[in-house]
């Protein structure tokens, strides 16, 4: 069967829309929430829920960690053999779900994924992220080298996980080395632990549906301030320089990642605390390593006369 993670900092208004589609979900029989010490309504209204939703689980966090610890503590909690993590202020498609539930299960798949459809003021729209394929496939494309391409394609909150690939390694002590490294709070530990699973040659799939919904605000983490504030453009170059190294990453691809960091960045050159974030080496890191992998890879200039 599988478990729902939902971290929550004080988001009572929309996390009854989170519980009630993690619940419609015939698979789910375990719906985690983590409270990461809200100062809202949010354990009375858990309190509430819990009445008519008895496999609903509530844990408060004795102090704010973060969305990433906060998913690592659900995963300590976890009974089942699948997790799929959830954000408390977005909702999944039920009957999709299930279908990838059964999709991960039949396919022996340590990762299997849909797409993401966005909530706006106007409605519901389907999202066609350009990571995305055409068609299902089960481990037929280079996950790691297109996830570095195209960015974080893989919706955290549409991928269901087997749970023993994760407790081998996905730790508090793992993410406080990341956070360490990165110097700051990292906040994309998404990102990194789909990184980190497509470098181990973990087996993932896609299903070509959709089976979640973003509801996108600015203070999220893909939101304006996330942008704004260099975080997008540092955590992306710190991931690079993370994993890119033994891959078979070619001049052309290493052009698109770096048009795509370099676009982030450009985002916030303007910014007055660009300069004085001590994260901002990951970027000059990540731009040293782009030219000397590019300038490697290129054709002698005899080797170039020899291949006309």
């Amino acid at each position: 069967m599988l478990s729902v993670i939902i971290p929550s900092y004080n988001d009572e208004k929309a996390l009854p829309l989170a519980i009630a589609s993690a619940n419609a979900v015939k698979n789910v029989n375990e719906i985690i929430i983590i409270d990461d010490f809200s100062i809202d309504n949010t354990q009375f209204l858990i309190k509430n829920i819990k009445k008519k939703v008895p496999k609903l689980k509530y844990f408060k966090n004795k102090k704010n960690l973060g969305t990433g610890y906060s998913f690592i503590k659900g995963l300590e909690k976890v009974k089942n053999s699948h997790v799929l993590m959830l954000n408390s202020d977005d909702f999944l498609v039920p009957p999709e779900i299930d279908k990838l539930y059964d999709f991960t299960l039949k396919n022996k798949l340590d990762l299997g994924y849909g797409k993401m459809a966005i909530k706006k003021e106007n409605g519901i729209f389907k999202y066609n992220h350009p990571g995305y394929k055409k068609k299902t496939y089960l481990g037929k494309r280079n996950e790691l080298v297109d996830l570095l391409i195209f960015d974080m394609y893989i919706p955290s909150f549409g991928s269901i996980i087997r749970h023993k690939v994760l407790k081998k390694f996905y730790n508090k002590k793992y993410y406080k080395k990341v956070n360490e490294d990165y110097g700051g709070d990292f906040k994309a530990h998404d990102y990194d632990l789909f990184l980190n699973l497509a470098k181990q040659k973990k087996k993932i799939g896609f299903l070509n549906e959709y089976v979640c919904v973003w509801c996108r605000k600015n203070s999220s983490q893909s939101g304006l301030k996330y942008v704004e504030s260099g975080e997008a453009c540092f955590e992306s170059a710190f991931l690079f320089n993370r994993y890119y190294l033994n891959e078979k990453i070619n001049v052309q691809n290493f052009d698109l990642i770096e048009s795509r960091v370099t676009k982030k960045y450009m985002d916030i050159k303007n910014s007055c605390n660009v300069n004085n974030q001590k994260t901002r080496k990951h970027y000059d890191n990540f731009i040293s390593n782009i030219k000397k992998n590019k300038n490697f890879k290129k054709p002698s200039s005899n080797e170039s006369l020899l291949m006309q």
